[in-house]
């Protein structure tokens, strides 16, 4: 029980403040770069894990090419 509570919080304060953080840069930057910054995070955080594998296994293959 205490979990979810501690979830549910969790929850609560990081909409809290990606609500804070969109109010704030839309006051000081305008709505189209706050967006673009959003989604680019979102990009990031979404495909990162992915391009790293593939740059990891690039890396991999070209040092197996070099020593072989």
């Amino acid at each position: 029980m205490q979990r979810d509570e501690q979830h549910a919080l969790g929850v609560t304060i990081g909409l809290l403040l990606l609500v804070g953080g969109v109010l704030v840069g839309d006051a000081l930057v305008g709505p189209w770069p706050t967006f673009a910054a959003g989604a680019g995070l979102v990009l990031v955080h979404y495909l990162g894990p992915s391009v790293a594998r593939e740059i990891a296994v690039r890396r991999f293959a070209r040092q197996i090419r070099r020593y072989h």
